[in-house]
């Protein structure tokens, strides 16, 4: 998923950077910070602190001079998303651990991890993931599940909620590589006698 940065002053500014072993990305004073890690040797921090190696895809688009306008006179609002940056990990193998079952009402862990040689990396932030599903799971908020979804997944918490009976499938994609999971959602639990 591509992480948007926004300009607050009506003209884009950003520092991309690199030379620093990690990967990690930010603000200062309303200007993207994005630090590039390492490519092709080893990385200079935790895995869990963008110590991975890779590579960034940087996108810009244009904003009009009215949106411009607008940001220099209510600067307070914010300004439009105009550049794009994905992190894109070298992936060796790549997992998604999610429950195999599930009860309707039932919630559940999710998480990914890519190896890239003996190191093991968690699929989170900064790394860039793109998370899809089979049709019927939602992906996002719970706030957002409709009648034909069997279960809703959030990527933000890791949370996968199951809704009603059925079969689901899960899939997580870093640069290039898929790995995918099956869930069974099966009628909501008894309740237990006390």
């Amino acid at each position: 998923m591509a992480r948007r940065l926004p300009s607050y002053d009506g003209q884009g500014a950003a520092l991309i950077g690199s030379h620093v072993g990690v990967f990690h990305a930010s603000h200062v004073d309303g200007v993207p910070y994005l630090v590039n890690g390492n490519a092709g040797k080893a990385p200079a921090g935790p895995v869990d602190e963008g110590g991975f190696t890779g590579w960034s895809l940087i996108g810009a688009d244009q904003v009009t001079a009215e949106e411009q306008a607008t940001a220099r006179r209510k600067p307070w609002q914010g300004a439009p998303d105009w550049v794009s940056a994905q992190t894109r990990a070298h992936v060796d193998a790549l997992a998604l651990d999610a429950p195999a079952a599930l009860a309707a009402g039932e919630r559940g862990e999710v998480a990914a991890t890519l190896t890239q040689g003996t190191r093991e990396v968690p699929v989170a932030f900064p790394l860039s993931a793109d998370w899809t599903a089979s049709p019927n799971v939602h992906i996002g908020a719970e706030s957002g599940a409709r009648p034909r979804h069997t279960a809703v997944f959030d990527p933000a918490t890791g949370t996968l909620t199951a809704l009603r009976p059925g079969t689901a499938t899960l899939a997580v994609t870093v640069n290039g590589t898929t790995s995918r999971a099956l869930v069974h959602v099966t009628a909501e639990r008894a309740a237990s006698a006390a």
